[in-house]
């Protein structure tokens, strides 16, 4: 009885060790079929792996077109915007409210500023004649003769006496125009306004209306200053009786617009200065 049974156990563990046994063999059979066709078995492998490599190159590649194709776009668009800019961005300057002190702008380039000076170099144009009345005068050019009936047109809408042309101010707007800057003058008694653009034709007329079109950002009831009203508000302001200006030929890239090609620079100089703090109610007025 315990032959029979420890036979019957000897057997049985035959029976569960020989389905490894065949099992093993099959996989070697399979393995060896495999070698023997150039394969290699299923999991031990790494075919998938160039693939996946490939696949990882592809998306580099993808991004690195998709990459291209955005720097080429935005550059592009700066060309587009290099051949519209018309124009500075910010205003003269601002003034404290104790009047005679001042206080250096706030920048950010682009920016507008103050300035002073002598007679401008050869390439800027400023006043040569005597100071102008309120309608003009025979003795300025085209340029500024567009600058001073611009200006009194727009402060007539805003109930501003209209400005008289000072020689004085477009030699000191001539002399810092000629030196192609795109800033303020340092320490200008004055109040100023630039203006900068690539289009052949730049000049008074986009100046002026660039400025004026700060208009529409402009409280009217608030009174306070702004960065982005400021050259509108000197235009109209009130106390200023006086303007001069001067334009000048530089260079796109020596006025923010670009490393190529040519640029026509516009400065304006007024006085007194408008922009005072605390003043605006009592100078800047609505249409």
């Amino acid at each position: 009885m315990k032959l029979t049974a420890s036979l019957a156990a000897a057997l049985g563990a035959l029976a569960v060790l020989s389905p490894l046994t065949v099992a093993s063999q099959s996989a070697e059979a399979r393995d060896l079929s495999l070698g023997e066709a150039g394969f290699e078995p299923r999991g031990t492998s790494d075919c998938d792996l160039p693939v996946r490599k490939h696949h990882h190159k592809g998306k580099k590649h993808r991004k690195a077109k998709q990459v291209k194709a955005t720097v080429n776009s935005l550059s592009s668009g700066r060309n587009r915007n290099h051949q519209h800019k018309t124009s500075s961005a910010r205003p003269s300057s601002y003034y404290p409210d104790t009047k005679g002190s001042s206080t250096q702008p706030k920048s950010s380039a682009p920016v507008s500023s103050s300035s002073s000076g002598s007679t401008g170099s050869s390439g800027s144009t400023g006043s040569t004649g005597s100071t102008g009345t309120s309608g003009g005068s025979s003795s300025l050019s085209s340029f500024e003769q567009t600058m001073l009936e611009m200006h009194n047109a727009d402060r007539a809408k805003h109930s501003a006496s209209a400005l008289t042309w000072d020689s004085t101010l477009a030699s000191a707007a001539a002399k810092w125009a000629a030196g192609c800057q795109w800033k303020h003058t340092p320490n200008n008694p004055y109040g100023q306004n630039i203006a900068a653009g690539t289009a052949g034709d730049f000049g008074a007329k986009d100046s002026c209306s660039m400025w004026y079109d700060e208009v529409s950002q402009y409280s009217f009831a608030s009174g306070a200053y702004s960065d982005a009203t400021g050259h509108f508000t000197q235009m109209v302001w009130k106390s200023t009786t006086k303007l001069g200006c001067a334009i000048q030929d530089c260079s796109a890239s020596q006025m923010g617009l670009g490393s190529q090609g040519s640029a026509t620079y516009v400065v304006c100089n007024y006085n007194p200065p408008g922009n005072v703090i605390g003043q605006f109610l009592q100078n800047v007025f609505s249409t």
